[in-house]
């Protein structure tokens, strides 16, 4: 079996409640560059909690991801249960650091098939601080001007 990992770290300047919020709706992340469209295909507990999965479109590809471990707002867990020949666990950790709040994203890949969790890995570690560089923005920009 072969096993890649990833490990990515940001500061992102929005309560912690707020980015958690972003990062646990599923739909919404069809805005975030590198996906073509998230969907909701089976509700959680909450809708978008334990139990949900969530259909990614990115690339040509359809990856269904099931939420193993939901912990609002400290985090969650997500898996690919379809789509492609891999075993992937990717956890989400969240911490108040003052007004901001610390990300965590922490990704493991394995694969029968030689390279397969390496290339599938080096895609996300191109992709994903791109993707949380927007998330980022988005959520500074409505912390700086709240609507009235």
């Amino acid at each position: 079996m072969f096993e890649s990992s990833l490990f990515h770290r940001t500061i992102i300047h929005a309560p912690l409640p707020q980015v958690f919020d972003a990062l646990a709706d599923h739909e919404a992340m069809s805005d975030w560059p590198g996906l073509d469209r998230v969907s909701l295909v089976r509700e959680g507990s909450p809708r978008n909690g334990l139990g949900a999965i969530r259909r990614v479109e990115v690339m040509g590809l359809s990856l269904d991801e099931e939420i193993v471990r939901w912990d609002p707002p400290h985090g969650f867990d997500y898996e690919i249960i379809k789509g492609l020949p891999v075993q992937h666990l990717g956890t989400i950790e969240l911490r108040a650091d003052g007004d901001a709040t610390e990300l965590t994203w922490r990704i493991r890949l394995r694969s029968w098939v030689p390279f397969l969790a390496a290339l599938v890995l080096a895609r996300l570690r191109a992709g994903l601080p791109v993707a949380l560089a927007f998330v980022a923005r988005r959520l500074e920009s409505a912390a700086a001007h709240p609507a009235s």
